[in-house]
């Protein structure tokens, strides 16, 4: 599957929802943590790496758990 930009920002998105909901982990460490991974990852170009770190963020919500 192709991971597009729509897709990412969709990501993205869900991630800070989540963080808003997060009762026992600091907020803000996970709202900068966030942040930091998807402006590492900015640059990236080779699909594999941007399907990989797509997945990576995907699990996060699927899990329920901190990155």
């Amino acid at each position: 599957s192709t991971v597009n930009k729509r897709l990412v920002i969709s990501l993205y998105r869900d991630l800070l929802r989540y963080c808003a909901q997060l009762q026992y982990t600091d907020k803000d460490f996970f709202r900068a943590r966030i942040r930091r991974e998807f402006r590492q990852s900015v640059s990236l170009t080779d699909p594999k790496e941007i399907e990989f770190c797509y997945k990576k963020g995907r699990a996060v919500l699927e899990r329920a758990r901190v990155i």
